[in-house]
């Protein structure tokens, strides 16, 4: 069985999260989703969704087979072992942080980018605001 792990905050689902975790899906034969617990998401006014109502959302999804409470990424790559570790486009250019990727070296999953697939979250928000 090939595990596929992605992480993130995943607020405001939209047509881009659910590409990105439809492609991250056909990596592997199970998608674990590593939702980020509210207090550890780092971005002034988020998630708009809690925790709880993420995971709802994200459980819907065919793509997703399991979900789980993260408080980073590392910790869940340690935890899961993933055979494959996907992140988006953005990260392709910004990089992975050094403990992703020493984790990932480690448990000896391959690091995986899928392409992008705009919006992001943030700017939908901004779009919302101009709206309102």
């Amino acid at each position: 069985m090939r595990l596929v792990l992605a992480n993130g905050c995943f607020d405001l689902l939209h047509p881009g999260h659910i590409a990105h975790l439809q492609e991250a899906r056909a990596m592997g034969d199970r998608l674990v989703v590593a939702l980020t617990l509210d207090e550890f998401v780092g971005k002034p006014g988020r998630p708009i969704f809690t925790w709880s109502e993420r995971v709802s959302m994200l459980l819907a999804l065919r793509c997703v087979d399991d979900v789980s409470a993260a408080k980073n990424s590392v910790d869940a790559i340690y935890s899961w072992k993933p055979a494959v570790f996907v992140k988006g486009s953005d990260y392709a250019e910004k990089g992975l942080l050094p403990d992703e990727v020493k984790a990932c070296k480690e448990v000896g999953a391959q690091i995986r980018f899928t392409k992008e697939h705009p919006p992001t979250t943030s700017s939908l928000i901004e779009r919302i605001k101009c709206v309102s």
